[in-house]
């Protein structure tokens, strides 16, 4: 069967929400796939002022949809742009940031956390061990990059996932995206996209891809992924 299933699972999994300012709802099915690899963030407070929502579609597996499902919206809120209101700055900081913070030790240790507890990258299970410390937390000084241990050479993930996020502020909407996951508002009734799906079929796209020594087949970029941009795998990095 591959990735797929004989059948879909159609179970959903469904959670609404609200603040003074606002009301959201959510809902999420595995489908065709062999495993679950989409995950979600929904924070109607993520400050005072200021509400958060996530999408992210994972490929080649689950573990950085959910990386940045617990991690983007706190890298957002830590970035010095957001403290000056500069939120599209931050978010886009963020993106790149999420990259940044799965290389090295402390990246590996957390996906492999994330995972399934047995490390898909060795084919160990080195994630019972390599649990998260209980001093871990939000407030934590920033050493992604410092933490030393047998995996401080970790170059990434092999897996991947898009990131679609909607941020309100009062009046003000910032969407931003990277990969096919797609932002629509409804006017009336009426769908408007808020964000173009990142495919090789945009010239600026495709010009960027080559560029870079990729190849485009069979709308794929390397043979392989049919979006241009993501967070984790090929193609971020080209």
């Amino acid at each position: 069967m591959g990735i797929y299933l004989s059948s879909p699972k159609t179970e959903k999994f469904s959670e609404d929400g609200e603040n003074e300012k606002l009301r959201f709802g959510l809902s999420s099915m595995q489908g065709w796939r062999a495993t679950m690899e989409d995950a979600h963030a929904a924070l109607p407070d993520l400050d005072g002022s200021t509400s958060f929502f996530g999408v992210y579609d994972g490929h080649g597996g689950k573990v950085v949809a959910k990386f940045c499902a617990k991690y983007l919206h706190q890298q957002v809120l830590k970035n010095e742009a957001y403290a000056a209101g500069d939120i599209e700055t931050s978010v886009q900081k963020s993106f790149f940031r999420m990259d940044e913070m799965m290389h090295g030790q402390r990246g590996w240790r957390e996906l492999a956390v994330l995972g399934d507890k047995i490390n898909k990258f060795t084919g160990m299970i080195e994630g019972l061990i390599w649990s998260p410390r209980s001093a871990d937390g939000n407030d934590q000084h920033d050493d992604w990059g410092f933490e030393e241990g047998p995996h401080s050479d970790f170059s990434g993930p092999t897996s991947g996932s898009t990131a679609c996020v909607a941020i309100i502020r009062n009046n003000q909407l910032v969407v931003a995206n990277a990969g096919d996951s797609r932002c629509v508002i409804s006017r009336k009734g009426q769908a408007y996209n808020l964000s173009r799906d990142h495919k090789p079929d945009l010239v600026a796209e495709k010009e960027r891809i080559l560029k870079a020594g990729g190849f485009i087949h069979a709308a794929r970029i390397n043979g392989s992924l049919n979006l241009t941009r993501a967070i984790g795998t090929l193609p971020a990095s080209l």
